[in-house]
């Protein structure tokens, strides 16, 4: 689902500067375009990490707790991500025909 996301959202991007929005949707959509790579790649670090780790030391549970806290974080991010995307296409009007 990200990857269709992703796609669309650079279509959607590279439209926004032939249309001509205003400055501050502009960067909004710069912002939650970063937000989005960060999280996608952020997840996949995560897992990465949590996995060796677990498999590494499996008795250690300060591992799971310092994992469940970056999944944390990013779930807040995921959620603010999301805030800005229906800023972008509720308020702005980006993504409609």
């Amino acid at each position: 689902m990200s990857i269709a996301a992703t796609l669309t959202g650079q279509k959607e991007a590279a439209r926004a500067g032939q249309v001509g929005y205003d400055t501050i949707v502009l960067e909004t959509i710069q912002r939650h375009e970063l937000l989005g790579n960060i999280i996608a790649w952020g997840s996949i670090i995560v897992l990465i990490f949590w996995v060796y780790f677990f498999l590494k030391d499996m008795d250690n549970r300060r591992v799971d707790y310092l994992a469940l806290a970056f999944l944390g974080l990013l779930a807040g991010m995921v959620i603010f991500t999301s805030y800005l995307g229906g800023t972008l296409a509720f308020i702005y009007g980006v993504g409609k025909p």
